[in-house]
């Protein structure tokens, strides 16, 4: 049987209903990979026309930090746009929002580098 974990609570079974069962898996690799990059983690919230992707990874002093996924933009541009994940309306700029589609290839490269893609932006954020 194979699980999937919703928003920390909600697990679910996953189907081939809507993709090969195997598309939408993969498989943990060596302990010590396990170990190091246990409490990191790559998440998407609100729906699949208009997302946000959001990175948290362990820094080099030792602490987590948690970003906010972006195509390439200027930081400093205003943030003018919403998401709504469980119940609140969180800030992102434009450029932090995507379809499916889109944020998939970054899943993908996250699942094989444990990391974003080169030329994608990370805003950190406070929220974790």
């Amino acid at each position: 049987m194979v699980l999937t974990r919703t928003n920390g609570a909600v697990i679910t079974v996953l189907n081939d209903t809507f993709r090969p069962i195997d598309d939408q898996t993969w498989r943990a690799g060596p302990q010590e990979v396990i170990d190091e990059y246990s409490d990191s983690y790559l998440q998407a919230g609100d729906t699949a026309e208009k997302m946000s992707v959001e990175f948290r990874r362990l820094e080099d002093d030792g602490e987590y930090r948690f970003f906010v996924v972006g195509r390439d933009h200027d930081l400093t541009e205003p943030v003018t746009e919403t998401i709504d994940v469980q119940a609140a309306h969180e800030p992102r700029h434009p450029a932090e929002l995507f379809t499916a589609d889109h944020a998939a290839p970054v899943f993908v490269h996250y699942v094989e580098h444990q990391t974003v893609p080169e030329g994608y932006t990370l805003r950190v954020s406070a929220d974790m």
